[in-house]
């Protein structure tokens, strides 16, 4: 599990807190309002490295560090990418959904507003689009 989010790219497991939020997503380096992330929890792995439990799965076309402030408390840790498209980050959301089918998502994502998009995975049988 953990290489397969690992060539996901979604960064460094970190604490879902304020202060991480500030530094990393509102005062981070790199911005743009298409983003993908990951909520769930931290733990150490038998070698003694942080492993990621992913619990939910979304993309933001907008303020990333709003939509995580609403899920502080609820979850322990965050990863986070943002893209240059919205096309490619709702594709990412979709593969990962797939990939990992967390727990805390209902049903696939859903396609971001005024889009034709479709979920880029073959083997995806979901008619609400």
């Amino acid at each position: 599990m953990a290489e397969k989010i690992a060539k996901a790219g979604l960064g460094t497991p970190l604490p879902l807190t304020e202060e991480m939020i500030k530094e990393h997503v509102d005062n981070g380096e790199d911005w743009s309002s298409a983003s993908v992330f990951v909520l769930g929890g931290i733990r150490k792995g038998k070698d003694g490295k942080p492993r990621f439990v992913i619990r939910r799965v979304s993309h933001v076309d907008g303020d990333l560090g709003a939509e995580l402030r609403k899920h502080i408390g609820d979850y322990k840790g965050f990863r986070f990418k943002f893209f240059r498209s919205t096309r490619n980050a709702f594709d990412r959301e979709c593969e990962i959904y797939h990939a990992f089918k967390p727990r805390k998502n209902k049903a696939p994502p859903n396609k971001p507003k005024n889009t034709k998009f479709t979920c880029p995975v073959p083997d995806c049988t979901f008619e609400g689009w």
